[in-house]
């Protein structure tokens, strides 16, 4: 599966879930350091990429993409192997995703 985890999560989740075999970039691997949401949106539906993201004010209404939306408080200190290891097994779950937000649930750490 495609995934542009954003900024506000650990870049470190990005390089694991890569490694677990799934296309993953971030904003900064896009060459979008500063790009309003909107554009970082056209980007990921351009791609096929599911947006992995804290934002659910800014992302929770996209339907252009799948958004997978993840609460940090939900998880471990260690949310760069936690998150990549449940991403995995949601993109496993999940491998034709809605075109809307959907919540990375809690049972999944």
């Amino acid at each position: 599966m495609k995934f542009l985890i954003d900024s506000m999560l650990p870049p470190g989740a990005a390089d694991r879930l890569s490694a677990l075999g799934h296309d993953v970039t971030t904003p900064a691997g896009m060459g979008a350091h500063n790009l309003p949401d909107d554009v970082l949106v056209q980007l990921a539906a351009a791609e096929d990429r599911v947006i992995v993201t804290e934002n659910a004010s800014d992302f929770g209404s996209v339907s252009a993409c799948p958004v997978l939306l993840v609460r940090k408080a939900w998880w471990p200190a260690s949310l760069t192997m936690s998150l990549a290891s449940a991403l995995d097994r949601w993109a496993k779950e999940n491998p034709q995703p809605g075109k809307w937000a959907h919540w990375l649930g809690a049972e999944l750490r």
